[in-house]
């Protein structure tokens, strides 16, 4: 099976395509992230979206997208790539339609590459409200 690079900066660790760090760096970039987000959602994320993101229904609705997926990414497998999906994505934002937040033919599973992408092009798209 192919291989590629650990993402983590000089290591050369050879790891399997669907992952991104090595085992050593796993737990370092999980601490990193876990600490990243609560920052995040502390300082920036709107309280709403915030609440809506950590209920219940939310958690229901995205494992059931991620199961509809086979929990990979949409835009990667469209192109021949068996990559994991880190993030269910509102097709059309929440801050654009927040009617549309939990309509299942409105999420997608993406890579966090794919939907770091899509947000940039939506910001563009919707004029920086998203």
């Amino acid at each position: 099976m192919p291989k590629k690079v650990c993402n983590e900066q000089g290591c050369h660790t050879l790891i399997d395509l669907n992952d991104r760090y090595c085992s050593k760096h796993q737990k370092d970039k999980k601490m990193q992230d876990a600490k990243r987000d609560k920052m995040y959602n502390a300082t920036l994320r709107n309280q709403k979206h915030n609440d809506f993101y950590n209920s219940h229904l939310w958690r229901k609705v995205r494992k059931q997208v991620m199961g509809r997926a086979g929990g990979l990414c949409k835009c990667c497998l469209e192109m021949d790539m068996n990559i994991k999906a880190d993030v269910v994505d509102h097709i059309i934002p929440i801050e654009i339609d927040w009617s549309l937040r939990l309509g299942l033919e409105n999420l997608q599973a993406l890579c966090n590459v794919c939907h770091n992408k899509k947000t940039a092009k939506d910001k563009i798209k919707y004029r920086g409200r998203v």
